[in-house]
């Protein structure tokens, strides 16, 4: 069982860490320099989903050319990635609440990683989701 894991940027202090997995939820944030986002996310559907996109991810061993991309149920929090012809993986973040509401916020950033990375990546992912999923 893991706790937390986290996809530390290579071209920042950025980092996207996954927190506190519960049997339908667990905790997503978003930190660096001048930004600190976090917010829960319902997984009680889709958890073993998210981890499927960090092992298909993982199981390339090229660049890939299309962008893949995740987004829970109530669309609080979507991820993509994407790779350059040099292994470069960008991983694009959305984090949303409130939504519809007077008060709605939605951030979007990137968190920059290596090809190499991803199987370390996904592994941790799959420690963790394993909690989320087991309910």
């Amino acid at each position: 069982m893991s706790s937390s894991f986290s996809i530390k940027s290579n071209a920042s202090d950025r980092e996207l860490v996954f927190l506190s997995p519960r049997s339908d939820h667990f905790i997503v944030q978003l930190r660096g320099t001048a930004l600190q986002v976090s917010r829960e996310v319902y997984a009680y559907t889709d958890a073993r989903g998210l981890s499927d996109f960090f092992g298909e991810l993982a199981a390339c061993r090229r660049p890939w050319g299309e962008t893949r991309s995740w987004e829970s149920l109530e669309g609080e929090f979507a991820l993509s990635a994407a790779c350059s012809a040099l292994g470069q993986v960008t991983f694009s973040i959305r984090i949303r609440d409130m939504l519809g509401g007077p008060e709605e916020w939605d951030v979007k950033a990137r968190v920059v990683t290596e090809l190499g990375a991803l199987p370390t990546i996904a592994g941790h992912a799959r420690l963790f989701f394993d909690v989320v999923a087991s309910a």
